[in-house]
């Protein structure tokens, strides 16, 4: 479980930069408003499955 745990930590908190940073390049034109809510869906289910492996422990 310690493995997995090591795992699963660093991948939540990398997919929250996938909830923060694209509303920031939307703001700044940099990606369309479609690729916007793709990228925080996508962080969004990847926090769901990956922060209850480790958080559940702690």
């Amino acid at each position: 479980m310690k493995t997995l745990k090591t795992f699963a930590k660093p991948v939540s908190w990398s997919s929250l930069s996938l909830i923060v940073i694209p509303p920031i390049l939307f703001y700044s034109g940099g990606i369309s408003q479609a690729v916007m809510c793709q990228l925080m869906i996508l962080g969004t289910i990847i926090w769901f499955i990956s922060a209850p492996l480790w958080m559940r422990s702690e």
